[in-house]
């Protein structure tokens, strides 16, 4: 029998070449977040950091420009060779150390100025929010899913199986960890849609590891089916996606 933690790391690294990457776009939804942390006069200026499921490095790359070190922590090797390359890319790789692990398997002698995570299936027990707290020495910032999710390649397809696409646990664990340790917070609900077109292949192949992700079989004739429906003049699958994010943090 596979070991669970295994087999969910060869899921996320098929997931990792199509996975978003690093951008400088100034517009983009991490700039958006960032803002916000730094509204809330917290800065990684020449801090060590520690980032939980950092995956390819979409917000990590940013910290990493002002923080002194950054620890990227992923159990997908395939994310962190993507983060790895484009920290070469921006002249970043030497303020990264490179952690292929699971967050219950992880261990540091040092602890870090700033623990951050966002969008992590890392975090599944209160236990997993205690670590989190007793690594970091000034801040902890979680951005996690906020209850909403919605897309209009997956939820009819989903639908059409019988299944609803499942919202992943988030924020509201957190909340209620740190109300039950008399821990105050700062937390804001924020939405993201965004437009997308893929090629079919790549929106096929989107669709099938979602499936796998929920540990669902789907009926691929009518996945197909249902694709050719959704194709443009070119051929491309265009859809939107709505989702609801909570942006956490607390002070130690």
């Amino acid at each position: 029998m596979k070991n669970p933690k295994n087999q969910n790391a060869s899921i996320w690294d098929k997931k990792a070449e199509n996975y978003n990457r690093f951008s400088h776009d100034p517009n983009s939804f991490q700039t958006h977040i960032l803002s916000k942390i730094n509204h809330r006069g917290i800065s990684f200026e020449s801090e060590n950091v520690l980032d939980i499921g950092c995956g390819t490095g979409v917000y990590t790359l940013h910290l990493a420009k002002n923080a002194l070190h950054v620890n990227a922590l992923d159990f997908s090797q395939e994310m962190l060779n993507i983060l790895r390359e484009d920290a070469i890319k921006e002249g970043l790789a030497e303020k990264f150390t490179f952690t292929c692990h699971t967050w219950g398997d992880f261990k540091s002698k040092a602890l870090f100025d700033i623990v951050f995570s966002s969008m992590s299936p890392a975090f599944q027990s209160d236990a997993d929010f205690e670590k989190m707290h007793a690594y970091a020495q000034k801040y902890c910032i979680f951005l996690g899913w906020g209850g909403k999710r919605e897309s209009t390649l997956l939820d009819p397809i989903f639908q059409a199986h019988g299944r609803a696409l499942n919202v992943p646990a988030g924020s509201e664990k957190l909340r209620a960890w740190l109300d039950r340790a008399n821990i105050a917070y700062e937390s804001e609900y924020i939405e993201e849609k965004t437009l997308h077109v893929k090629p079919y292949d790549k929106a096929l192949e989107s669709v099938l590891w979602h499936f796998e992700i929920n540990n669902l079989t789907p009926d691929d004739q009518r996945v197909k089916t249902m694709l050719d429906t959704m194709k443009n003049k070119k051929g491309d699958i265009s859809f939107e996606t709505t989702i609801g994010v909570e942006l956490i943090s607390w002070k130690k």
